[in-house]
């Protein structure tokens, strides 16, 4: 037997979603208020550019003079210590270098001069520490980062012994709103695994998109409705027995914000309530929703049960 759902208990369960997650909500957000700001101080260490550096050219044409060059500036720094005028040869060799080579070709020069390097003894963890470096950033991006800012004054800040945050802080204080962006994203792309997450995300929105295209024609609505903002979360509260008002919550800051999460939270609690399933079910579509939407979609003995109006 089907189980209908009258709209007086629809009215029950939203509104004891809604004090439960309401709740939680508030919780989440003050445990995790202080946890913001720590993903761009890996990626700045090698900002600069080669502009006003000392005059440290090679032929980039001979890879074996290029190789040996490597060697050589990594045995001098092992030496004498990173001065700022070593810094500034160093980012000046690497601009010079990544006109002809990328960071992995780079790499193997360096590891073709390891044995060399350990017989002269060069710590091998600072070696690999930088071959690590150079194998997940990006050598396009990382060009274009180094382009926009001024070795020497970097290379004198590092000396100084200033932090990444002063330097970066400086390096953006003259900048306009839209160059910061610009400049932030091009340090963030010039990670490999930043590139990755942006194109799984993208995968994953594309697939879900799909799948809510199916969801809606199992409902009974405009299979095309995903495809259209607003529209298509006004359709999903249909089909969750919710009201589309919710949705002026949007234009609340803060507080409407949080009960819009709040709304779509207990609208997945609805949306299993509509397709005849349970609790369980509800928190897989609000905690892994890929992968129980993907069930929705597929599974042929899931129904659309719908509310009594």
């Amino acid at each position: 037997m089907i189980k209908i759902n009258t709209k007086e208990n629809v009215k029950r369960k939203i509104a004891k979603i809604l004090t439960i997650f309401i709740l939680i909500t508030i919780e989440v957000i003050f445990l995790n208020q202080n946890k913001v700001n720590a993903a761009l101080s890996s990626e700045i260490e090698e900002k600069t550019t080669t502009k006003s550096m000392s005059n440290y050219t090679v032929d980039v044409d001979d890879e074996e003079v290029v190789s040996d060059t490597i060697k050589d500036l990594i045995l001098t720094i092992n030496s004498e210590g990173m001065s700022k005028s070593l810094l500034s040869q160093t980012l000046n060799l690497y601009t010079q270098l990544t006109t002809q080579y990328t960071n992995n070709e780079i790499v193997d020069m360096i590891e073709q001069n390891k044995s060399e390097l350990e017989q002269n003894d060069v710590p091998m963890d600072n070696v690999n520490s930088v071959i690590t470096l150079l194998k997940s950033v990006d050598t396009v991006q990382l060009r274009k980062v180094l382009s926009q800012v001024d070795a020497d004054q970097i290379a004198m800040k590092i000396e100084d012994g200033e932090n990444i945050q002063t330097i970066i802080k400086d390096i953006t204080g003259d900048m306009t709103t839209a160059e910061k962006v610009n400049f932030v994203m091009d340090i963030l792309l010039s990670a490999y695994v930043t590139k990755i997450i942006i194109i799984a995300f993208i995968i994953l929105f594309i697939y879900r998109t799909l799948l809510r295209c199916v969801i809606y024609k199992k409902a009974h609505k405009k299979a095309w409705a995903p495809f259209i903002p607003i529209y298509r979360n006004i359709v999903m509260l249909k089909i969750c027995g919710m009201s589309p008002w919710w949705l002026l919550l949007l234009f609340v800051p803060i507080i409407g914000w949080l009960l819009l999460f709040v709304v779509n939270v207990a609208s997945k609690f609805m949306l299993a309530e509509s397709f005849g399933k349970g609790t369980g079910f509800a928190f897989g579509l609000w905690l892994l929703a890929p992968i129980f939407e993907t069930i929705l979609v597929f599974s042929k003995k899931i129904k659309y049960v719908g509310f009594e109006n």
